[in-house]
C-alpha cells in the first residue's frame, strides 16, 4: 500500500520518471544517449530514496547489523547513507543496500504507463536495508551485487536475515502549508 507521505514525496519525481522511461521506450536515441538517460533515471531513484528514508519508509536492518549497531547505541532504522559517517566514520562496518537493485527498479519503471503506476512501482520496489560489510561481501561473492531476480532467495543463500519491516511512517501526514 502506498502511504500518503510516500506518494507526496514521490510526486516531484514521478512525472519526470514517467517522461524519461517513455522516452527510453519511444524515442530513437543512440547508444550514448540511451545510456545517459537510463543513468538519469537511476540517479532519480537513488535521490528519491535519500528523501524517503526514514521519513516515509523505514530501512530494514539485518540481525547482524542490528546487533553491531546496538553495541554502539545506534538505531539503524533512523539512519541513512548520508548520516552513516557519524557512527561508522570509514563506512567499514555497515553497508546501506538496495534490497531490490536500482537497475531492477529502473527496468520495472519502463512498464509503467502513468504517474500513479510509477508511484506504485516505486512503493513496491524501493526497499533499503542496513547489512554488515561481511554480509555484503557474501552477496557479492554469490554474484548478487547488481542482479537479484529474487532478493529473498539471494539473502537467504548469503545467510542474511532481515528483521521484519516496519510499516511506512507518515501514513496520514501531509504537507500542511497553505
Amino acid at each position: 500500500m502506498v502511504t500518503t507521505r510516500f506518494a507526496y514525496i514521490c510526486r516531484p519525481f514521478a512525472q519526470g520518471l514517467l517522461d524519461k522511461t517513455r522516452a527510453l521506450n519511444e524515442l530513437d536515441f543512440n547508444k550514448h544517449q540511451r545510456a545517459r538517460l537510463r543513468e538519469s533515471v537511476s540517479v532519480d531513484v537513488r535521490k528519491l530514496c535519500d528523501m524517503l528514508i526514514p521519513d516515509a519508509r523505514h530501512p530494514q536492518v539485518s540481525v547482524a547489523a542490528a546487533e553491531q549497531a546496538a553495541a554502539i547505541g545506534v538505531d539503524l532504522g533512523q539512519e541513512t547513507w548520508h548520516s552513516q559517517t557519524r557512527f561508522d566514520p570509514k563506512r567499514a562496518v555497515f553497508h546501506y543496500e538496495h534490497v531490490n537493485p536500482v537497475s531492477q527498479i529502473v527496468n520495472a519503471l519502463t512498464y509503467a504507463d502513468s504517474v500513479g503506476a510509477i508511484v506504485q512501482t516505486l512503493s513496491d520496489g524501493l526497499r533499503l536495508a542496513w547489512i554488515t560489510k561481511d554480509e555484503d561481501a557474501r552477496l557479492t561473492a554469490l554474484g548478487y551485487r547488481h542482479k537479484r531476480p529474487d532478493p529473498g532467495a539471494a539473502y537467504a543463500e548469503a545467510g542474511v536475515v532481515l528483521l521484519p519491516a516496519l510499516p511506512d511512517p507518515g501514513h496520514d501526514r501531509m504537507d500542511r502549508r497553505g
